[in-house]
């Protein structure tokens, strides 16, 4: 930047070479775009414990729990409370009687095969449960 006086004696206003204000403006924006962050806010997606409002009893929060478990021979067995499934379309039947506000909790052995666990939560999704949540097993 050079201030340079006129021929009549006041001075002139100073001016900064165009090739440098795009380089600062481009640097900025490059800088904002790498250090901002792009993925969804966590606490914007929804979880299956999550209440509405501050008010809330705690048998609202209680999700399902259907559990998956290998039986032998490539089999599944679909454990949800004291009932026991042995296919998909009986599981999504036995979901479709549950109410649907609190979630599911499917929860997977480690003798489950991995297309057990795929049936169950689409079984949860077929029943209409929009809150639904994968636990692997404890080791």
């Amino acid at each position: 930047m050079t201030i340079r006086r006129s021929r009549r004696g006041d001075l002139s206003v100073p001016r900064m070479p165009l090739v440098a204000l795009i380089d600062v403006v481009l640097f900025i924006l490059l800088y904002f775009i790498m250090a901002g962050n792009l993925a969804p806010i966590e606490h914007n997606l929804s979880a299956a414990l999550k209440t509405d409002g501050g008010s809330g009893r705690s048998s609202d929060l209680t999700p399902q729990i259907v559990s998956v478990e290998g039986s032998g021979a490539d089999g599944v067995v679909f454990r949800l409370g004291g009932r026991v499934v042995r296919d998909q379309a009986g599981l999504v039947a036995v979901l479709g009687e549950l109410p649907r506000a609190a979630g599911v909790v499917v929860r997977v052995s480690d003798a489950a095969p991995s297309w057990g666990a795929a049936a169950a939560v689409q079984a949860c999704k077929d029943a209409g449960f929009t809150k639904v949540s994968y636990v692997p097993s404890r080791r």
